[in-house]
């Protein structure tokens, strides 16, 4: 083997465990994008703790909900599920109702992001994973591309670091702002743990729906 033959070799062991090693913030961000354009949900689920910042939004939900329910008109399937939570709340039933709201919505997501329907790109893969009992609530949800715009991360403390950018919908062409937390992983990339400002998310996404 020649000389430069080695050379290559060695280049690209060093460039590929450099990449690794000094992955940032910014990268695993970059690399939600392509999970959610490439339809993956496999890539999505390990830069992003889906079942974990659903659970979170289901608490910031049935608060922001049981504090200002919706007017007349209002889906019933949310009424009930975000009542039951309330009037039961820290029982077993309450928990047991809980669990299945996060992973009916998780599906919901990973079925979006498989599909295509957050990508604007349709997939043609016949084992879609099961979309859960929310693919009708959510049926009016924009199917076109979601996009991570003007992203803008703070110098990293420790094994924390926090970000901001805007969701924009090439649907709806509306941007909605999003304030991520992400934790280094022991493996030494970065996934979004918390999306901090999910109450005025919840206020946002809830008024809109109200307006129509």
């Amino acid at each position: 083997m020649k000389w430069y033959a080695y050379f290559i070799m060695i280049a690209a062991v060093l460039c590929a465990s450099g990449a690794g090693a000094a992955e940032t913030p910014a990268a695993s961000l970059a690399n939600v994008q392509r999970a959610i354009d490439g339809n993956d949900q496999v890539l999505l689920e390990k830069y992003v703790d889906v079942r974990g910042i659903i659970a979170r939004g289901v608490d910031v939900f049935v608060k922001d909900y049981a504090a200002h329910p919706a007017g007349e008109g209002g889906d019933p399937m949310l009424d009930m599920l975000s009542g039951g939570l309330a009037a039961q709340s820290g029982t077993a039933a309450d928990q047991s109702m809980k669990l299945m709201l996060i992973e009916e919505t998780r599906k919901f997501v990973i079925r979006g992001v498989a599909s295509g329907d957050f990508s604007g790109r349709p997939s043609q893969r016949q084992d879609l994973p099961e979309g859960g009992i929310f693919s009708v609530l959510f049926a009016d949800v924009s199917t076109a591309r979601k996009e991570l715009r003007g992203v803008q991360v703070q110098p990293p403390k420790g094994d924390l670091a926090a970000a901001s950018a805007t969701m924009f919908d090439h649907g709806s062409k509306r941007g909605y702002p999003v304030k991520l937390g992400l934790k280094r992983q022991a493996e030494g990339y970065w996934k979004v743990t918390d999306v901090t400002n999910m109450a005025e998310l919840i206020r946002i996404v809830r008024k809109e729906a109200e307006a129509r």
